[in-house]
């Protein structure tokens, strides 16, 4: 992502689409009529079969200077008029200039607008968009084409093509042409290509945090619109200041799509699933009783050599009251609280006992495979708790003034559960939380050793009962979570998609809608909009 957060890509489809209505719905010109024969002695255009029409204008980015751009007009019918000669004006000679094209480097610029003065000429669409964001949390930047930093007096040689050979006719043209661009951008006609709205201060909830306060553009091949999430960077200079900014940055687009969203994944899983779903999943783990505090015995003959008391994150010993936290990996974060204990009881008939417990919690982020086979942002989450209990009895005989061996009895049990949380586009357009929670059934093994006093260790040495009973009625279990931590995160999401779309607003016809999204190569979450 090159150091950025939130980068907005128009395919170059959408971009020659976004042109055509433009120019259908008159934003943009169609025909061009520019000079005057008696006081300049040329004149491009006119009535009848002088008229001069434009076809779509098209506009290449170029990936390599995030602020240039290239306009080629291409001229489909009509003629240049001027006289044969500088002394003689009685004839005048006509030149066609269909199927003429010509190209200037411009400029692209991205600049505060008023809101209402964007609404003053904004077709339906575009006006319905803009109505979301009020000037009192938010600041509307258009990106247009400047022609006054442009160059308007020489044309493109690589992809200009004029139908003469008389130089002083081509630079008469292309001249003329180029007053003529200045000419519009001076009488409010610039070529508006996209909106974005930017907070204008902010926000406390997290989804405001997530919203940018800054804008710039990466001409990359696409319309980039790229923002800053609280972040001064910068590619030309302007964003150093914390202000809109242009900067070399290219996403790629799937066929077919309309845009692209691409979030980093340093912000999706710092600013998003941190504080919406490792933090909420985290206080209910520290909800839960330490056993390092559980199964010390009454006369506190506690071996402290042989037991351990293992938590991730932190450093945990037999004396402090640490507790785990989530220790963030290469695809998500993980989660251990481990507790090995072994102690000594009983005096005549005497037990040495361990007792281990080992909880832990994974989140996982990637990209996988619905059940439909569509490829889909995932996040797994996966907890399991093992209890495991071993007993050496021995009794003390007078007679022989020693103590025999009874024998060793150990009982293990093995309890997980998972949930797939994948993030689904609706036939409306926004992105879902589908929820699939898969309970398993708990695996126990058990074993005796000698002549130990009950043949069925399980049972003796394991509660099933209450042990299942509190696996799932736990303050982190699977049904605690999904009713109170992972339907809030599923509708933050549904609000976070929503946003990252409709904050890019197009100039002209509908506004696209969520499509799909998921984890591309980089790691980086990528939103795909379309209609």
């Amino acid at each position: 992502m090159g150091g950025y957060d939130l980068v907005w890509a128009l395919a170059p489809e959408t971009l020659r689409a976004q042109l055509f209505g433009l120019q259908k719905a008159g934003k943009l010109p169609s025909e061009v009529l520019v000079g005057n024969l008696e006081a300049a002695g040329l004149m491009i255009g006119g009535p009848d079969a002088d008229r001069v029409r434009l076809a779509v204008p098209h506009l290449t980015l170029d990936a390599g200077a995030p602020r240039n751009a290239s306009l080629e007009l291409l001229f489909t019918s009509g003629n240049m008029s001027f006289y044969d000669g500088t002394v003689n004006r009685a004839n005048v000679r006509k030149q066609s200039v269909a199927g003429w094209k010509l190209t200037f480097n411009v400029k692209l610029q991205l600049e505060p607008v008023a809101l209402g003065d964007a609404m003053k000429d904004a077709s339906p669409d575009c006006a319905r968009a803009l109505m979301r964001f009020d000037d009192t949390r938010y600041r509307l930047h258009a990106l247009a084409l400047d022609f006054d930093h442009g160059d308007l007096l020489h044309a493109d040689p690589a992809r200009t093509r004029l139908g003469t050979d008389d130089p002083v006719l081509a630079g008469n043209f292309v001249n003329a042409i180029g007053a003529w661009l200045r000419g519009l951008a001076d009488t409010g006609t610039p070529f508006v290509l996209g909106y974005a709205a930017v907070r204008a201060c902010p926000g406390e909830d997290a989804l405001s945090r997530l919203q940018a306060g800054s804008v710039s553009v990466a001409a990359a091949g696409t319309l980039n619109l790229l923002h800053m999430l609280g972040r001064k960077a910068s590619s030309d200079g302007r964003g150093a200041a914390g202000g809109p900014g242009l900067a070399t940055l290219r996403p790629g687009y799937a066929p077919g799509c309309a845009a692209r969203a691409v979030l980093s994944r340093d912000v999706f899983f710092k600013r998003f699933l941190k504080p919406l779903l490792i933090e909420p999943i985290q206080q209910r783990l520290t909800q839960l009783p330490d056993y390092r505090n559980l199964r010390v015995a009454p006369d506190g003959a506690l071996n402290r050599e042989e037991s351990f008391n293992e938590k991730s994150g932190v450093s945990a010993t037999m004396d402090n009251a640490a507790r785990a936290v989530f220790v963030p990996n290469a695809s998500g974060w993980g989660y251990r609280d481990h507790v090995l204990l072994h102690w000594r009881e009983g005096n005549r008939l005497s037990h040495v006992r361990e007792s281990e417990q080992d909880l832990q919690f994974s989140v996982t982020v990637s990209t996988q495979p619905d059940s439909m086979g569509v490829p889909r942002l995932t996040v797994d989450l996966y907890s399991s708790l093992m209890r495991y209990e071993w007993d050496r009895a021995s009794q003390k005989m007078a007679l022989f003034n020693r103590k025999v061996n009874l024998g060793k009895g150990w009982a293990r049990c093995t309890m997980h559960w998972a949930m797939r949380l994948q993030f689904v586009a609706d036939d409306h357009g926004a992105i879902r939380v589908t929820v699939t929670p898969k309970r398993s059934p708990a695996a126990t093994d058990s074993g005796v050793v000698g002549m130990y006093m009950v043949s069925d260790a399980l049972g003796h040495l394991l509660n099933m009962n209450k042990l299942s009973n509190e696996w799932e009625g736990n303050p982190a279990s699977l049904a605690v979570l999904q009713q109170e931590v992972v339907a809030g995160f599923g509708e933050a999401a549904t609000g976070l998609f929503n946003q990252m779309a409709g904050q890019l607003v197009l100039p002209t016809g509908p506004q696209p809608g969520c499509r799909r999204v998921q984890l591309n190569e980089d790691g980086n979450i990528e939103l795909d909009l379309g209609w």
